[in-house]
């Protein structure tokens, strides 16, 4: 591309301080994406060009920090250049001004993990780095491994996933496909459907997604998300309970699944989070779901009957905990997540999860569904939570129910890999209430 060397100089002299600033904001346990929002603020003078090039550098430095590190221009250079696609002016200085201008570091996107090791141990005069130096050293040993796979090589897959920024994926209802699929033609935004999740559609590159909104509806939910609305399958005239709902992508593919025939309870310990909820839902006139704030880990009080706004006693035909987790999954789209992450934190979600799974429980009615799901690929988190579970709850069982990415019958419980499906990771268990414990 094009740049001005006034533009490029004053790019090179920004993005180490820049980065030196996340940095400190990561160690602390900030996400990168909220503290680079504030740092556009704080520079208005900035325009979309340079916002562009200081979050693809931002991100791809997080991403390759681990064979990088410590912090230099020229290394902040490289970071670049390994998920870049073409040269880039201030890239091109920045490795002057670390002395590597005589290495002529090209653009590595197209590359594997294995060949962006080989260049990035040949601009450091290094042998090429271990991949496992990407993620934290406690990694590997908390993955799931599923029994029929290597352990090594699943690990080390699970890792290279990581370092691939997966496709945005939009969700949109069957009236409306005819419609978004021409706005997306018109646009020019590459997008393909996918072949057997319904209404999942896949869009290539950056698209101003802001504009596109306002010609057409759609929501834009990532595949392995819209995995588990499927997995829950309800049905219309049926009452749901969305234990942890954020800013409700979940609870609105509910709605949609349910064809707006029958209510939908939203709850969250963030109220702030159930106020997008409350927007999104006038948005798309979806008025069958009723939001309120609650706190799943608090052990009721004698006079508090548990969920507000809902009867004692009064139970669902399906509930559906989306829980706090780790979040390892989503690794490949934050990737500064991975270093701010810790074997604690693991061990304080599991609390959480087990807590929320006995709460939801005792709302399902006897023969419904409870459906668990976590974006995460920990074994504490996923299966061992499950085990526990059925272990403590015998009127529980798993449900055996189709795999939304294949159609093949899984037994209860559903892996979304993201090297399978182009998506975040997810973990999926759908359990169903016996008629006697």
């Amino acid at each position: 591309m094009t740049l001005p060397p006034k533009a490029a100089r004053k790019q090179a002299e920004l993005a180490v301080p820049l980065i030196r600033q996340l940095e400190e904001a990561v160690s602390q346990g900030h996400p990168a994406d909220q503290t680079l929002r504030r740092y556009y603020r704080e520079h208005a003078e900035f325009g979309s060009r340079d916002r562009r090039f200081f979050s693809a550098l931002v991100f791809s430095w997080f991403r390759w920090r681990g064979w990088l590190a410590p912090l230099e221009p020229a290394r902040c250079a490289f970071a670049y250049l390994l998920d870049a696609m073409e040269p880039h002016p201030t890239a091109t200085l920045l490795a002057k001004q670390g002395g590597f201008s005589r290495l002529n570091p090209q653009p590595a996107g197209v590359m594997t993990v294995e060949e962006k090791a080989k260049h990035a141990g040949h601009w450091l005069g290094t042998p090429p780095p271990a991949i496992e130096q990407l993620v934290p050293a406690w990694l590997p040993a908390q993955l799931c491994v599923p029994n029929d796979t290597e352990p090594g090589t699943h690990r080390r897959q699970c890792i290279k996933a990581f370092q691939i920024r997966p496709s945005t994926w939009i969700r949109v209802e069957r009236d409306a496909r005819e419609r978004v699929s021409a706005s997306l033609a018109r646009h020019a935004i590459p997008a393909a459907a996918h072949p057997q999740i319904a209404g999942a559609i896949r869009l290539r590159g950056s698209p101003d997604l802001e504009r596109l909104s306002t010609e057409v509806p759609f929501e834009i939910q990532d595949l392995a998300s819209q995995c588990v609305g499927w997995i829950c399958a309800p049905a219309r005239g049926e009452h749901w309970w969305d234990v942890c709902a954020g800013a409700g992508g979940k609870s609105l593919h509910l709605a949609d699944l349910m064809e707006q025939q029958g209510t939908i309870l939203a709850t969250d310990v963030r109220a702030g989070s159930l106020d997008a909820l409350r927007q999104r839902a006038q948005g798309r006139r979806r008025n069958m779901i009723a939001c309120c704030a609650w706190d799943g880990t608090r052990n009721p009080g004698p006079r508090d009957p548990g969920i507000p706004g809902h009867a004692p006693g009064q139970c669902f035909d399906g509930v559906l905990i989306d829980a706090p987790c780790s979040g390892i999954g989503t690794w490949a789209r934050n990737p500064d997540a991975r270093w701010r992450t810790t074997e604690r934190d693991i061990a304080q979600r599991r609390i959480v999860q087990e807590q929320l799974l006995l709460a939801g429980a005792d709302k399902v009615r006897r023969g419904g569904r409870l459906v668990y799901a976590v974006c995460t690929l920990t074994e504490a988190e996923t299966q061992s939570v499950i085990t526990r579970f059925l272990g403590a709850r015998l009127d529980f069982q798993l449900e055996p129910t189709p795999h939304p990415l294949t159609g093949r019958s899984a037994p209860g419980q559903v892996w979304i890999w993201p090297w399978e499906a182009d998506s975040n990771g997810m973990f999926i268990a759908r359990m169903q209430r016996t008629a006697a414990p």
